[in-house]
């Protein structure tokens, strides 16, 4: 529970902090994805069967010409896209698994050890701050596995090491729209709250704000 005296400095410490703009978060989010993007590209390269991904691929896109041709039904057509996409995720699994490792040892580890800052958001000159003073390491956490999608992806893992194939798709596609759904209020939040926090700065107790 925040006492007056700590809620009076922190109102103080936030009065002098200018919140970075939306487009400044939205190139640094940008720029982000595009380093953490190349870097898993590299280092997965070697252990992804590039050939049969193709071919799942391919299949895919003639599932969806079969249906759009009307050369199977609604359930044929979501039978096989299905299964499909199950495959694609099964022979992808090292690279999901990768991805999550990176962008945690990136968002949070490498984040909080930069005081705030990915290279994204030094390039864009913005910083994460926390409400109560100090930036912590379980504040990281809360906030990077909502605003870097780390916590979809461990989902989205699970479901497919666990799931039955027959329901993959379904639960993935709900997961994502959970995911859309945080992704849109917390545009909103930012674009209108005074203090231009979102979802995951409300969670963490953190703000971004433009260096001083």
């Amino acid at each position: 529970m925040v006492n007056k005296k700590e809620k009076k400095e922190y109102d103080e410490r936030k009065d002098k902090q200018k919140k970075a703009m939306f487009l400044q978060r939205f190139f640094a989010f940008i720029i982000d994805m595009l380093i953490v993007s190349f870097i898993v590209s590299l280092v997965t390269t070697p252990f992804v069967d590039t050939k049969k991904i193709s071919k799942l691929e391919e299949k895919s896109i003639e599932v969806v010409q079969k249906f759009q041709n009307r050369e199977v039904d609604t359930k044929i057509y979501l039978e096989e896209y299905a299964n499909i996409y199950y495959k694609l995720a099964r022979n992808s699994g090292i690279v999901s698994l990768i991805t999550i490792l990176f962008n945690v040892l990136y968002f949070i580890v490498y984040q909080i050890y930069a005081k705030g800052q990915t290279l994204g958001k030094k390039m864009l000159k913005i910083k994460v701050v926390s409400n109560d003073g100090e930036l912590f390491m379980n504040q990281m956490i809360f906030r990077a596995f909502i605003a870097n999608f780390i916590l979809f992806d461990i989902i989205n893992f699970g479901i497919m090491l666990f799931s039955p194939k027959s329901i993959y798709l379904y639960l993935t596609v709900f997961v994502e729209i959970i995911q859309w759904i945080i992704v849109i209020v917390s545009i909103i939040m930012v674009m209108n709250r005074e203090d231009g926090c979102a979802v995951h700065d409300r969670l963490a107790h953190t703000m971004v704000v433009r260096e001083s």
